[in-house]
């Protein structure tokens, strides 16, 4: 076997790894945001209201100092009431993901430790997270921008 002919199957295995450390990332991330909906559905907001200001507070200055930075060098006021709404606007949906995303994290390990009983199974994990990995994988091949070929 040529060594080109090595170097060709390392890249599709990259390529077929990337794929599945993506997708199950993805999954991971997807089914952790559901079972925090579940848990602030059922349980309530375990996090305090100072956390939880500060985590929002942390989101948008982020987001406020990227949208400031991505514009121009000479800056309108309007253009700089447009990125304090975008990190307004990004700041509570960060939040909003960070506090179901360990709320999830939460429940999972509830799950885990069979604290819970019989109302969700581990076997029920399972088959979201497989149905999670489906799901995303279908989104990112769809997601793949194609290949442009003009012909002059």
């Amino acid at each position: 076997m040529g060594v080109l002919a090595k170097l060709k199957g390392m890249v599709g295995y990259k390529k077929y790894l990337n794929t599945l450390m993506l997708s199950a990332g993805l999954a991971l991330l997807t089914l952790s945001i559901a079972f925090g909906l579940m848990y602030l559905a059922t349980e309530g907001n375990s996090f305090p209201g100072p956390l939880m200001l500060l985590i929002f507070a942390l989101f948008f200055v982020i987001f406020t100092v990227f949208y400031e930075s991505s514009g121009k060098s000479k800056r309108k006021e309007r253009e700089s009431l447009k990125s304090l709404a975008k990190g307004l606007f990004l700041g509570c949906c960060a939040t909003f993901a960070f506090v179901a995303v360990v709320s999830g994290v939460k429940l999972m390990i509830l799950v885990i430790n069979g604290e819970l009983g019989e109302q969700i199974k581990i076997d029920w994990v399972i088959y979201a997270f497989a149905i999670c990995m489906i799901v995303n994988t279908v989104l990112l091949s769809l997601l793949k921008p194609s290949p442009v070929k003009e012909k002059l």
